[in-house]
């Protein structure tokens, strides 16, 4: 049987969430965990601009170096986003036997959860994924939805 994901959703509000990694990948996943609430800390011995600009102005912990195993302890989730798969094997081994949950980018197979594709509408937020067999189809859905949510609502307010 192939694996599945349960849908679910957590609240991170002033929970951590360390992101391994500090290009335009982990870029989007602070943006997102920042988005709910998370204190993220980043482990990675560069940033982007955008990433360097978060950590000047204290919305996140940059921590720059390569990860240490003493990195993610504490931690409540973890997101390996380096383009270096040993580093994200690592990550993933550590974090498992910490019993942290962890998402390992493109790589559903060393993950405990994966992340969907969201987007936000109204009092509603959208998560698309496809047990992490198919990221693409997962966000042209989401965009699909996205691009259609006002003939959804105005479709809603018929009934």
């Amino acid at each position: 049987m192939e694996e599945t994901y349960y849908p679910i959703a957590i609240k991170l509000k002033d929970r951590t969430a360390i992101v391994v990694g500090g290009g335009k990948v982990a870029e989007r996943k602070v943006q997102t965990l920042l988005e709910f609430g998370a204190c993220v800390r980043v482990i990675s011995p560069e940033l982007t601009a955008r990433l360097q600009k978060l950590s000047r102005f204290r919305r996140i912990t940059w921590t720059r170096r390569v990860v240490r195993s003493s990195d993610i302890k504490g931690a409540d989730i973890v997101i390996a986003a380096t383009s270096d798969v040993t580093v994200n094997k690592n990550v993933s081994r550590l974090a498992k036997r910490a019993g942290i949950q962890v998402n390992v980018v493109d790589n559903p197979a060393l993950c405990s959860f994966i992340s969907p594709a969201v987007f936000h509408a109204s009092d509603a937020v959208v998560a698309v994924y496809t047990h992490g067999r198919d990221p693409v189809l997962s966000r042209d859905i989401k965009n699909f939805l996205k691009e259609q949510w006002d003939v959804f609502l105005s479709y809603r307010d018929r009934l």
